[in-house]
C-alpha cells in the first residue's frame, strides 16, 4: 500500500477567512490583553500577539467593528504559536421557548 505524502488541500474551515487589520482586546478570567486582528470568519478569528493565551483557554473578545455598539463574543483558543493564536467563536444559541406542559 502506498501512502500519499503530498500536502492535503482539504480545507477544514466551512466559512472563508477575510483579512482584517486592527487592534483588538480580549480577556481571560485573569487578565486583559491587546493584540492585532489578522483575519476573521463567521466562527473564527486569527489574532497576532506576543503573548498568546494557553491552548483551550476560554476568552472574551471585544470586536472593534460593531458600529458603535458594544459587541463582545466568547471563544476558545484552538491553536497558538509565538506570533499569535486562533479562536473558534462559540455559536450563539437561540433563547429557549417557554412551553407550558399540561
Amino acid at each position: 500500500m502506498k501512502i500519499d505524502s503530498r500536502p492535503s488541500t482539504f480545507e477544514k474551515r466551512t466559512y472563508p477567512r477575510t483579512p482584517h487589520s486592527g487592534p483588538i482586546f480580549f480577556a481571560t478570567k485573569d487578565r486583559l490583553f491587546e493584540g492585532e486582528l489578522k483575519n476573521i470568519s463567521r466562527y473564527g478569528l486569527g489574532i497576532k500577539t506576543s503573548e498568546p493565551p494557553p491552548l483551550d483557554e476560554i476568552i472574551t473578545i471585544a470586536l472593534p467593528f460593531s458600529n458603535g455598539r458594544k459587541n463582545k463574543c466568547r471563544g476558545q483558543i484552538v491553536w497558538n504559536d509565538r506570533g499569535g493564536f486562533g479562536v473558534e467563536l462559540f455559536k450563539k444559541r437561540k433563547k429557549p421557548e417557554l412551553r407550558i406542559i399540561k
